[in-house]
């Protein structure tokens, strides 16, 4: 049993091992003697690593370094758990979408200069200036023949 001496007021205590336990504080000063430097092992030999909770200093295993905390009360829940052991809100919440930036709005629509709409001058037709011509050129030619 390895000694121990309290850092506060010198008392020397025999502890068989560090477990940070009530029995484990300085009976004349009440200083824990489990943040004393020492070379007593942490656990008792022999105790299997998957026996043995990773813990926060000075929290004697009771509380674990791996925990959710609940983003509505701030409960320290399980890992494994999926709803707050306190409130039952969601411990992993889907993050919100974004809120799409609004289209702006398109410009009024140009209205265009009115077209008017005028009817297209009637062409003369030149086929009947051809008909014409040769006509009067053929009649021309039967006068000056019979005469």
């Amino acid at each position: 049993m390895p000694e121990i001496v309290c850092p506060e007021c010198g008392t020397r205590v025999d502890l068989p091992a560090v477990r940070r336990s009530s029995e484990e504080f300085c009976s004349h000063c009440d200083y824990p003697l489990f943040w004393a430097p020492t070379a007593v092992p942490s656990t008792t030999p022999g105790s299997s690593s998957e026996m043995a909770m990773r813990r926060l200093p000075g929290a004697g295993g009771r509380l674990r370094v791996g925990s959710k905390v609940c983003p509505a009360c701030g409960e320290l829940n399980p890992l494994g758990e999926s709803n707050c052991l306190r409130c039952r809100s969601d411990l992993d919440p889907k993050p919100v979408e974004p809120v799409p930036e609004p289209v702006p709005e398109p410009p009024p629509p140009v209205r265009p200069e009115p077209v008017v709409v005028t009817e297209p001058e009637r062409a003369i037709e030149w086929w009947w200036w051809v008909v014409l011509a040769v006509a009067t050129a053929v009649l021309v030619v039967a006068i000056v023949a019979t005469s």
